[in-house]
């Protein structure tokens, strides 16, 4: 059995001291924290909404003056996962 008295001071560390912020940040995120509270609301709403594809969010989000691409809306909605954005869940 492997010794693991360090694991957990080891495991608190990276909590404690999270990696920095690497490339540019989300768009989608941008976005969010560009609009107002109902309307950021609304867009987590439907992000939140697997029955809404990431394409028409996209192509909404553009047609409303935010320039988004559907990979950066999949990217958002996997957020918090090792291939999802930085973006707070």
């Amino acid at each position: 059995m492997a010794d693991t008295t360090e694991l957990g001071p080891a495991l608190s560390r990276l909590i404690d001291e999270p990696d920095p912020p690497r490339g540019p940040r989300c768009t989608v995120g941008v976005v969010l924290d560009t609009l107002d509270e109902k309307t950021a609301a609304k867009v987590r709403e439907v992000l939140d909404n697997p029955a809404v594809t990431a394409t028409r969010i996209a192509d909404t989000l553009t047609d409303g003056g935010h320039r988004v691409q559907a990979p950066a809306v999949a990217r958002h909605r996997r957020r918090s996962t090792s291939s999802g954005c930085r973006c707070p869940r």
